[in-house]
């Protein structure tokens, strides 16, 4: 069996099994026992103490220096206090190598638990930023959700029928509750400080006070750990107002075990059908909705603002009516989904479907909770999308490593000529070879980074705007273009209708509308999505100025009608909404006694 897997997804690309080693046998730990000792035995009784002392001060900052790097690198962690294995069962850790722009390497436990409740056996699996993988086949498999059932599958759900399937699902997905660790100041101040631009200052102030420049090495310490906990005080705030994030404690009606029960809505796992709709807290506010559910009976017109920036309420239908035997793809049928965190404006039960709702309210089958609904991805892109950035870059790195080559040679030289001269202190001539290698970087430097990313984080911080990164700011600096996808962002998304082209083949633009036929008429006037909330018309601005334009009106019973002359009134029966995938809409209307089918394509 080898020890590296690969992993179905697009998050991680591979999974490499390790087992931690035992303290002693750490590679941070037994060579430098052995050094010691040898220092101890050999070094001490052969040479001056002086000279002993400068050879422990290097090896206790050659020590210092590997600790130091096991928690700058992952894949030195690994070397240092992990082993690779062949068998997966002996593993208790494993190396995360994330896909492409998702992130740094990261470890992580490998837990081995009894099979879910019911089965027998064995579940391997691993948690990667709120994200379970499961060992199958020789593969790690991202935890699978019922999201790509047959439409019949789910008109057929009726809800989990036992405690036993109940606990086995709660087992399996968790609570539907966005659930990550508050990092403390402690923390946060630990992460800054082991930065290695961080170390290496307080390296050159060690330095200087051995060189017996008091006054100035403890302020610059001083003023170093200020502004660092200033930077930790404001990244705590920030994630503080992330934690606010979670899901409506709202009570909900659910089908388990054969009747409607009351549950929180932080209790809903995936194959659970409830009823939802509009719904309001003590405030006066609507609560959005828990989890991703699929309609299976009535519709909704929802608020998506939240995920999609889109003010546009969007419709929801329910899936009857489509083939039983065709697949869900979320994608692609996203007009039959509530997604977690959307908020239902108004919604219309169906009376004709078999499961009756106590409350009125729309059947729909929960099929994501927690970090796996659309709100909780965009709480994970938020939270781990990708590693954290300072204020280290290659160009301030590469002009570092230009000044640190002729530093090398200053000491180098300063260290051939020291030695030279028998009656010079080693001890001050290494102190001066130092800081002269360390004087390439200024001592005054991190914290003028931080001084201008702490007065970029206040001016924002007074627009309402958070920043997780603080460090990314002056990377942001560099942007000279940017690019806006939605009409409204910075223009009007106002439209004015001036006429209709391409009647009878014409290519010319009519603008009266007493000449375009009666049929083109009644198919700008019903074939769109327009809704009324709170007795208000919402929709796409542009089907909106077609209504207006023709100088028709649209009720709330979805019959639309000229407002003058004697034009036949156009009464929708049936709305099939926009498919991108099909690039058209269609609707099923009745004209006095006749039905027709109008369809719009784009």
């Amino acid at each position: 069996m080898s020890w590296r897997f690969h992993v179905g997804g697009k998050v991680v690309d591979t999974v490499d099994i390790l087992r931690k080693k035992h303290w002693a046998w750490r590679f941070d730990v037994w060579p430098f026992s052995i050094l010691y000792a040898v220092w101890l035995t050999t070094v001490v009784p052969s040479i001056d103490f002086g000279d002993a002392a400068i050879v422990l001060g290097g090896l206790v900052a050659l020590h210092i220096l590997v600790w130091l790097f096991t928690a700058w690198s992952v894949d030195f962690k690994c070397f240092v206090q992990y082993s690779k294995i062949n068998d997966i069962h002996l593993a208790d850790a494993c190396k995360i190598t994330p896909a492409k722009f998702s992130g740094s390497k990261e470890v992580v436990p490998l837990h081995i638990r009894k099979q879910l409740s019911g089965s027998s056996g064995e579940e391997i699996y691993f948690d990667f930023r709120k994200q379970r993988f499961i060992y199958l086949n020789g593969i790690f498999w991202k935890l699978p959700y019922p999201t790509k059932e047959t439409f019949g599958n789910y008109l057929k759900s009726s809800g989990h029928g036992s405690e036993a399937k109940i606990v086995t699902a709660t087992e399996k997905w968790g609570r539907n509750i966005f659930e990550y660790p508050q990092p403390t100041f402690q923390k946060l101040m630990k992460e800054h400080c082991m930065e290695p631009f961080f170390v290496f200052q307080v390296f050159c102030v060690g330095l200087w006070c051995l060189d017996e420049y008091w006054y100035y090495s403890l302020f610059t310490l001083f003023m170093l750990f200020m502004f660092e906990s200033t930077m930790a005080k404001s990244r705590l705030k920030t994630l503080s107002e992330l934690r606010r994030v979670r899901v409506d404690s709202q009570t909900l009606t659910v089908h388990r075990c054969g009747k409607w029960v009351k549950l929180s809505g932080t209790d809903l796992v995936p194959g659970d059908v409830v009823s939802i709709g509009r719904s309001s807290g003590q405030n006066g506010e609507d609560k959005s909705v828990p989890a991703d559910m699929l309609i299976l009976a009535g519709n909704a017109i929802v608020n998506e603002a939240i995920l999609t920036g889109e003010s546009t309420p969007q419709w929801k239908a329910s899936i009857v009516g489509r083939g039983t035997e065709e697949k869900l793809s979320i994608k692609r049928d996203k007009n039959h989904v509530l997604f977690g965190g959307t908020k239902i404006l108004q919604h219309t039960p169906d009376k004709t479907f078999p499961l009756r709702t106590p409350d009125g309210g729309c059947v729909a089958v929960v099929l994501r909770t927690g970090f796996e609904t659309s709100q909780g991805k965009l709480m994970r892109t938020i939270l781990f999308s990708t590693e954290r950035v300072t204020a280290n870059s290659w160009e301030s790195g590469l002009f570092i490593l230009f000044l640190v080559v002729f530093a090398l040679i200053a000491a180098g030289y300063v260290l051939k000529k020291g030695l030279e001269d028998p009656t010079r202190s080693k001890y001050k001539l290494f102190l001066s070879c130092s800081l002269i290698i360390t004087s390439v970087i200024p001592p005054e430097l991190p914290m003028e980074l931080s001084i201008a990313v702490n007065t970029s984080l206040i001016a924002l911080a007074r627009r309402g705007i958070f920043c997780t990164e603080p460090f990314r700011i002056p990377f942001a600096g560099k942007v000279d273009i940017c690019c806006f996808d939605k009409t409204g962002t910075l223009t009007s998304d106002d439209m004015e209708f001036h006429g209709v082209v391409g009647l009878n083949g014409n290519k010319n633009l009519e603008s009266d509308m007493s000449k375009v036929p009666a049929l083109t008429l009644e198919i700008l006037a019903s074939c769109h999505a327009l809704v009324f909330v709170d007795n208000k018309l919402v929709g796409d601005p542009l089907e909106k100025a077609a209504l207006k334009g023709i100088d028709w009106s649209y009720k709330s019973d979805e019959r639309a009608m000229p407002k003058k002359g004697s034009g036949r009134a156009v009464q929708i029966i049936q709305r099939h909404h926009f498919a991108s995938h099909l690039k058209r809409m269609a609707v099923v209307v009745r004209v006095q006694e006749e039905f027709l089918a109008f369809v719009k394509v784009c």
